[in-house]
């Protein structure tokens, strides 16, 4: 039983010298690669994290938050998730290779939150959209040819 806790107290003094250096080439190669990965991809709609960034058109602001607002699409169940800001989510979505895109039965949690303009107008946004286009790493929802959300492509 010593021998296991002084192994892994010495695993975790090894671990812990190890990050200490580098951190800023890791953050900036990190970033580099999300930026290299983001031009060169062929984002889907399908099992992609969508971030919120705008809501064009609207007063509403998307909020900075520990957590970044998303959607995720998995083409496979027909579903999507996401998290609002404060409460996550779930629905169900069919969407065609045209660029048409449904989303219905949209439910979420239901905790009290200082601030729910960003998640109202998130789920109104869902409920109306009709299409969506995708260009590089962003993606719209819109209601014909007015864009109603932007997203961007982030790795989960």
């Amino acid at each position: 039983m010593k021998q296991l806790f002084f192994c892994g107290l010495a695993a975790a003094v090894m671990l812990a010298a190890c990050q200490g250096t580098g951190k800023q080439a890791s953050k900036d190669s990190t970033a580099n690669a999300s930026a290299v990965a983001a031009t060169t991809m062929d984002w889907k709609l399908d099992r992609t994290h969508w971030k919120l960034k705008d809501f064009p058109g609207s007063r509403v602001q998307v909020p900075v938050t520990e957590k970044p607002i998303y959607v995720t699409f998995t083409d496979s169940s027909s579903q999507i998730q996401g998290f609002l800001g404060c409460n996550g989510f779930g629905g169900k979505f069919l969407a065609t290779a045209k660029g048409d895109l449904q989303i219905s039965d949209v439910v979420s949690t239901q905790m009290a939150c200082p601030a729910l303009d960003a998640e109202n107008t998130l789920v109104k946004v869902m409920g109306e959209t009709n299409r969506y286009t995708i260009e590089k790493d962003m993606l719209r929802l819109q209601k014909g040819d007015s864009i109603l959300a932007i997203f961007t492509a982030i790795q989960p």
